[in-house]
């Protein structure tokens, strides 16, 4: 039944509390509102029929619930499932379908919005963030057969992650802080080099600014321009100084942002900037700020963080540096910053915190008198770590390798030391904050402390028979990566890992089943497949559902096609989606699901104070629910590829 819609304003506000419309300008929305109409479904009968000729409007489910079922020869499947604020008829006007694929039918008394289909699409061909959602939520056809029309990531859409980043830094940094004048070295354009110079070997400082009555900045003298002018070109030393300044001056204002002071510097290649009262040269200078001012001023600038780690030596500073990192990750996550490019942003964070913490226990082995075996060695990631995934302090997963010392005896000694050294490095880790791996994938253990001799005989045995651990074991070290050491040690022992496995047929074979026997996060009526977690307790596994097969999938179609620069898993479906042109359309969903999936489990983490594994699906947002659901569709579609690249049968 459908009725005259007199009530447009309640209409309004039903669409405007969900997705896509909730992204849409209110005035748009209030728009389709008043030439709305109102339609009215009975439980148990049809919205429509499979193979019926679309109308023109889409419908919005303002109440009750409706299956979608899809008719294949002599069985009914029931493939999706409507919920209050979704939208009904959108696969229809995005793929300008001539039939319906499946039937829509309400299993509960319905009242629904039939909202104008050809503006509903114009609003959202001009509206990035809603259209973007409406792809997701059409991933169900996937289910029937259908495919679905991606649009491949452009090089602007990837530079916005890189700008999203960089967004987070801008309002997240600290202010530019003018110290006291008085500190601020200043000279006349005509006073001789020689008294510029002596001005700056007395105060101890690089630069001297070149500043006229007004004390507008006019130029900056560096030390860099005194030893090219004078020492090497044989200017004068009583020359005017203004024949060796460097003009004009790059100046900002106090109200600047730290951090965007400090890219602006990077981007005209410059050591300092100069902070006047209204930003221009135009007005008086309060301060000159090099790189080292502007990063102990940028507060939660990452960058400023290296520093601090650099200089750090008791575990609470570590473990209060880490802190620092997490509260970071947090913020950026807050304000949209991809998953997979803060992962790329912690591990280099965290690759200097190992570096630090070796430094010192290798002196603290010197002060007691061991000193380490004269041998090459490196300090390698492996998991998450290796994949620059680690965001949060979870399990810390590491090995070293090092070069024979020509003896099974000297080996073993070396053995020795190198698992004291990781000791002390892990211990340091563990009061930082983070888990220690409960599968004992640690340098610590001597089964990840071994000779790169060891390590290579290792690789030379994985193939199609591996199980268990020892599958665990290498999927787990295809992920290495150089931290701390002899980098070439590094490189020698990932190249030999994946050129075995490219090698392997068989062996690539047993990882694509693995990739797809693990199990649809979606059960049969379109619900969560939650895990038993104890009495009462029910959660959702992202790790095993989502982001296992995701990842997996990555790592292996990489090693098939050789494409091995890159180590996250959203490297590396960039690399597949640039590499192999068939696979550029699944690539791309794949790396934004697992960018949505790392996010959401990294926040979880975050709230919970945990690795964010598990999450009750009751708590997300309808948006998140929804998103979720149409990755998990993303998650199959990648499933089907791997079984047609590696010919893998389907399973009944």
């Amino acid at each position: 039944m459908q009725a005259k819609n007199v009530i447009p304003d309640r209409i309004a506000t039903a669409l405007l509390r969900f997705p896509p419309f909730s992204m849409l300008p209110a005035a748009a929305v209030q728009q389709l509102a008043a030439d709305a109409f109102v339609r009215v479904v009975a439980a148990g009968e049809m919205v429509w029929k499979q193979g019926d000729q679309p109308g023109n409007e889409v419908l919005f489910l303002a109440r009750g619930r409706v299956e979608y079922i899809w008719q294949v020869e002599q069985r009914r499947e029931r493939v999706d499932i409507r919920d209050v604020g979704d939208v009904l008829g959108f696969t229809a006007i995005m793929h300008n379908e001539p039939r319906h694929s499946v039937s829509a039918q309400a299993v509960e008394d319905c009242l629904l919005y039939g909202l104008p289909g050809p503006r509903v699409r114009a609003l959202l061909d001009t509206h990035d963030e809603a259209r973007h959602y409406v792809r997701r939520h059409l991933f169900w056809v996937s289910r029937v057969g259908m495919t679905v029309a991606l649009n491949e990531p452009t090089d602007s859409a990837i530079a916005g992650r890189t700008k999203n980043i960089l967004q987070a830094h801008l309002d997240g940094a600290q202010l530019v802080q003018p110290r006291p004048i008085e500190r601020l070295l200043m000279c006349a354009p005509d006073a001789p080099i020689r008294e510029a110079a002596t001005l700056m070997a007395s105060k101890q400082v690089p630069s001297i600014l070149v500043v006229d009555a007004d004390r507008h900045p006019l130029g900056i003298v560096t030390a860099n321009n005194l030893v090219k002018q004078v020492i090497v070109e044989g200017l004068g030393k009583d020359s005017p100084v203004s024949g060796v300044m460097a003009k004009p001056v790059v100046t900002v204002s106090p109200q600047s942002s730290a951090t965007a002071a400090i890219l602006l510097m990077l981007r005209e290649r410059i050591g300092q900037v100069c902070v006047t009262e209204d930003g221009t040269p135009n007005s008086p200078a309060l301060d000159v700020c090099t790189h080292k001012d502007l990063l102990a001023q940028s507060g939660h600038h990452p960058a400023g963080l290296l520093r601090e780690i650099r200089l750090a030596r008791s575990a609470p500073r570590f473990r209060e540096l880490c802190d620092e990192i997490e509260s970071i990750a947090r913020s950026y996550l807050e304000t949209g910053v991809s998953a997979i490019y803060l992962g790329q942003m912690c591990a280099e964070l965290y690759d200097e915190l190992v570096q630090r913490l070796i430094e010192l226990a290798v002196s603290e082995l010197a002060g007691e008198g061991i000193a380490l075996p004269p041998t090459a060695w490196a300090w390698m990631s492996v998991g998450s770590d290796g994949r620059r995934e680690q965001i949060l302090r979870t399990d810390m997963d590491n090995a070293i390798v090092f070069e024979p010392l020509g003896s099974a005896e000297a080996d073993e000694q070396a053995r020795g030391v190198f698992v004291q050294l990781a000791t002390r490095v892990i211990d340091r880790m563990a009061a930082s904050g983070f888990a220690r791996c409960q599968g004992g994938v640690m340098a610590l253990n001597p089964k990840w402390c071994r000779t790169s001799a060891e390590w290579l005989a290792e690789f030379a045995t994985f193939d199609g028979t591996l199980t268990g651990n020892q599958l665990l074991r290498a999927t787990v070290l295809y992920d290495l990566r150089f931290v701390a050491g002899d980098k070439s040690l590094c490189q020698t022992l990932r190249r030999a890992a994946l050129d075995s496995a490219t090698e392997n047929l068989h062996l690539q074979q047993r990882l694509a089943q693995q990739v797809v026997d693990t199990a649809p996060p979606l059960n049969f009526i379109g619900r969560f497949v939650m895990e038993k977690l104890g009495v009462g307790e029910e959660e959702f596994d992202l790790k095993a559902r989502g982001m296992a097969p995701l990842r997996d999938a990555a790592r292996l179609l990489c090693i098939k096609h050789r494409l091995v620069g890159r180590y996250s898993t959203g490297g590396r479906w960039d690399e597949i989606r640039r590499g192999v042109p068939r696979l550029a359309e699944i690539a791309g969903s794949a790396r934004d699901a697992y960018d949505f999936l790392l996010r959401l489990r990294t926040l979880n983490g975050l709230q919970r104070g945990d690795s964010g594994r598990f999450i009750n699906s009751e708590r997300l947002t309808k948006l998140e629910r929804a998103q979720l659901s149409s990755i998990f569709d993303v998650v199959r579609l990648v499933q089907d590829a791997v079984r047609r690249e590696f010919e893998l049968l389907i399973r009944s």
